[in-house]
């Protein structure tokens, strides 16, 4: 039962910090999304501007001391800065969740439970492949539509360009290649745990057959 739980315990750590990790790094790669998609041309504001817009979103999201969000260039309807604030609340969540459980990935790894664990760790890597396929198959619009309708229970995350323009620039491409993000930060995650149980299973067998 405290293996279980400990196990348990990992994998929410394990996606809590692929959640964080791809939120820390969505700034650099909004940065690289602005020349890739050429954002300036669509949205008729330069680079530096963008940034500075999106890095006032950013730090509102991670920091839980920022009550409002104003970004200078870019209004915002009521609805949109709601759902900002119920994405603050995921991310505030993830982030809690990373620090209160990191002590059990050192217990996981103490008491080399990756060996116990084994096929389930490779269950857990599989599980995001498979949603990635899925989204592959469904095609990534119709995948970022049913994910907003799980994890948000009203639509306040159905932007008007005309109300909330900052829309325009936070593309589906981006929100795909975030998605992206996370899957490879995800499975390298819990490839290093398989790898860490696999081995210790090697040294223990490499310790027998030279006994």
């Amino acid at each position: 039962m405290r293996e279980r739980l400990i196990f348990t315990s990992v994998i929410l750590w394990g996606t809590a910090t692929a959640v964080s990790l791809t939120l820390l790094l969505a700034v650099p790669l909004f940065y690289v999304d602005i020349h890739l998609e050429n954002l300036p041309q669509a949205s008729g504001l330069p680079a530096e501007t963008l940034r500075h817009n999106f890095n006032i979103l950013m730090v509102y999201l991670v920091n839980p001391f920022a009550n409002t969000l104003h970004m200078p260039d870019f209004p915002s309807s009521p609805e949109a800065l709601q759902h900002f604030k119920d994405v603050k609340k995921l991310f505030m969540l993830a982030l809690g969740l990373m620090i209160v459980l990191s002590p059990m990935i050192f217990l996981f790894l103490k008491e080399h439970l990756a060996i116990v664990y084994h096929n389930g760790i490779r269950f857990v890597m599989g599980t995001p492949l498979f949603i990635g396929l899925v989204a592959a198959l469904i095609g990534f619009d119709n995948f970022f539509i049913y994910f907003h309708e799980i994890f948000f229970r009203d639509d306040t995350w159905l932007f008007n360009p005309d109300t909330d323009p900052i829309i325009n620039v936070l593309t589906e491409n981006y929100f795909m290649y975030t998605f992206i993000l996370f899957l490879i930060l995800f499975e390298l995650l819990f490839f290093l745990l398989y790898w860490s149980g696999n081995k210790r299973v090697q040294r223990k067998f490499i310790g027998k057959t030279e006994r």
